[in-house]
């Protein structure tokens, strides 16, 4: 059975993984969201800027202090920058640059603007990073001459010296920074720092987001794989209570896929077996009645049979007439025993779990069946049964039980004794081939010749010994024609039989 496209767990598994998809880039398109809000509106405020800015001037004074630095020793000051990766060092003296780490630009990717305007001699520093956030810093003209201060100026057509030489443009943030007095060994200066720690919160936090994500989309398709191997195992648990358990435990029927599909055939499997062994109890049951009301009626003859013997041994007869119907009466009634018991024998075979020890032999297949079916047609063309046979002479053999046989070629005739019409003739065929020998009986039914029994007993024994030696034996019923077929394996082309061949006249030198 095929299930249907869309209930598939290839299907379900697509399913599953867009889902995970969406769900993953929905929630990573979320945490950037609201990372750049925090970062925007939080972390980048006014507020919190300045006050990052005065805790790195204050570190970065106490720095200068302690270790009697001036303003010009750069080696020492890179140090300090060294220390606090994320920051951005100037210093001022009036209108000079006395240390510009310009580096940390580079190293951060960024652009670098410098205006001035000519008219107030007001300087304007702008820091663009990667993220569009521009850093601004003003820096006033101080009181120096005139002459000095447009001498240092430098315009906004020379203004950019790192990056693009346009100005930024567009609605881009800005957070603007102040420069601080700072005592220094040779004297006071102007000094601005510039934090850059929002790039690597950024950045760590966008990795934080990615990695996030990708547990998300893994763990929907865990749970999802989690559910069906959670289904498998109930479903073995289920069979194997089943199995030593309880036959008639449940089985969980969920879902519309090939685990269901499972499930159910399963499920079936099991109400098979329930009906198998239910008719088999109710056979073997039926079984031990008939054979407790077999030996019953066993009996019946049997007394009839010894009171007659005895009155015989007794010579209570008055007459050889009535000493004939004396005998006459014990033969029909040791018939009836004879009958009985081979119905009991039969029963006994095809109802025991075992089969017998039978004695397998290798015999020709013409001459064999030749003599075994003769001996039945002379018996019953002596009772005026007519006969049309035709045995193959083609080479064959045939490993088989004397004893199997003769009880398959015996209710075969023994049925067409009890139901054949004698006005018409019946066909014997033996077909030979490569493989197998096949032994075919065709009869007419005489209507008037009774109903065959309804067991059918004498069929399933004639099938089991037929597959016991590795043979069928098939009937078929069309109309007013009975066809019965019994199947051997053709043993003279198969190397692997390792069994011995005897002639035909020393087997039947037995009976």
């Amino acid at each position: 059975m095929k299930m249907p496209f869309k209930r598939t767990l290839r299907v379900k598994l697509f399913v599953i993984i867009l889902l995970g998809l969406i769900l993953s880039i929905s929630a990573f398109f979320a945490g950037t969201f609201a990372l750049n809000s925090y970062m925007k509106n939080v972390y980048m405020s006014d507020t919190n800027t300045q006050k990052r800015s005065a805790r790195q001037i204050q570190s970065f004074a106490s720095y200068v202090t302690s270790h009697s630095i001036k303003a010009t020793d750069t080696q020492a000051l890179r140090a300090w920058q060294e220390q606090h990766d994320n920051v951005y060092i100037l210093i001022y003296n009036n209108n000079d640059i006395v240390f510009d780490s310009d580096w940390m630009i580079e190293k951060k990717g960024a652009y670098k603007y410098v205006i001035t305007n000519s008219e107030t001699g007001e300087i304007i520093i702008l820091l663009q990073d990667n993220y569009g956030n521009i850093r601004k810093i003003k820096r006033k003209a101080s009181s120096s001459s005139e002459s000095q201060k447009k001498s240092d100026a430098v315009t906004a057509d020379e203004g950019a010296y790192y990056g693009n030489s346009s100005m930024p443009r567009g609605d881009l943030n800005e957070f603007d920074y102040d420069f601080y007095p700072v005592l220094f060994k040779d004297g006071v200066f102007d000094v601005c720092i510039v934090d850059y720690s929002d790039d690597t919160i950024k950045d760590v936090g966008e990795i934080a987001i990615f990695v996030i994500c990708c547990i998300l989309f893994i763990g929907v398709i865990i749970v999802y794989f989690g559910r069906e191997i959670g289904r498998m195992r109930r479903l073995t648990n289920e069979v194997m209570d089943i199995k030593d358990v309880d036959i008639n435990g449940p089985i969980t029927i969920h879902g519309q896929d090939e685990i269901c599909m499972l499930a159910e055939n399963v499920d079936t499997m099991r109400q098979t077996i329930i009906e198998q062994l239910s008719r088999e109890r109710e056979a073997w049951q039926a079984n031990s009645d008939l054979v407790t009301a077999m030996a019953h009626d066993i009996r019946t003859p049997l007394t009839v049979m010894a009171g007659y013997l005895e009155l015989m041994q007794n010579k209570e007869y008055s007459s050889q007439k009535e000493l004939d119907e004396y005998i006459r009466i014990s033969a029909e009634k040791a018939e009836q025993l004879r009958t009985m018991s081979d119905k009991m024998f039969r029963y006994f075979y095809v109802y025991s779990k075992g089969g017998e020890d039978l004695n397998m032999e290798m015999f020709p297949a013409g001459p064999f069946l030749d003599q075994m079916l003769g001996e039945y047609v002379v018996l019953l063309g002596e009772n005026g049964y007519q006969f049309d046979i035709d045995i193959s002479d083609k080479e064959a053999e045939i490993y088989v039980d004397l004893q199997g046989m003769k009880r398959i070629t015996d209710n075969v005739f023994t049925n067409i004794r009890k139901y054949s019409d004698k006005s018409k003739t019946i066909d014997i065929r033996v077909y030979i081939d490569r493989r197998k020998v096949r032994i075919y009986f065709r009869n007419y039914i005489n209507p008037e010749g009774g109903k065959a029994e309804s067991t059918h007993i004498g069929t399933l024994t004639c099938q089991k010994m037929a597959e016991e030696m590795n043979g069928s034996f098939t009937t078929c019923r069309k109309g007013k024609v009975y066809e019965a077929t019994l199947t051997l394996p053709n043993m003279l082309d198969n190397d692997d039989s390792h069994v011995p061949t005897q002639g035909l006249t020393a087997i039947l030198s037995r009976k």
